[in-house]
């Protein structure tokens, strides 16, 4: 599995140079996922080649603009499905739910038009998971 070199970016610290493994490392990233879904492979590999970004008054995550081949995301995939992001303790910020899928949005083109078809069918679901009812 790819190893990614990054910079963790909170709000008024200096910035924390990180390595981690693929699956480790989409759940450091702020904002990747549209309510607990994870992207498919044309709007993950869109925010991979954006580089990331500091963050501003929030945090964030920067790196070397890069992106996956198929057969990298299709492993990613699996080893996300079979992954507890709890396990990963200190190694990321946003381990509270587990990634999901749902292909019927891979079809569409751009991740904020993705994302609001995703979170439009997933928002209620996601929020009941995150409060654990």
């Amino acid at each position: 599995m790819k190893t990614i070199t990054y910079k963790r970016y909170e709000f008024q610290d200096d910035p924390e140079e990180r390595t981690a493994a693929l699956s480790t490392f989409v759940y450091d990233i702020p904002y990747l996922g549209a309510c607990g879904i994870f992207p498919p492979r044309h709007i993950f590999n869109a925010i991979l080649a954006e580089g990331g970004a500091e963050g501003g008054m929030g945090p964030g995550a920067t790196w070397a603009p890069f992106a996956i081949t198929k057969e990298e995301y299709h492993l990613l995939v699996d080893q996300i499905r079979h992954l507890d992001p709890a396990t990963l303790g200190d190694k990321a910020r946003y381990t509270c739910i587990q990634f999901e899928f749902d292909p019927e949005f891979d079809h569409i083109p751009d991740w904020e038009s993705w994302a609001f078809e995703v979170c439009k069918k997933h928002r209620d679901a996601y929020h009941a998971r995150r409060s654990g009812s």
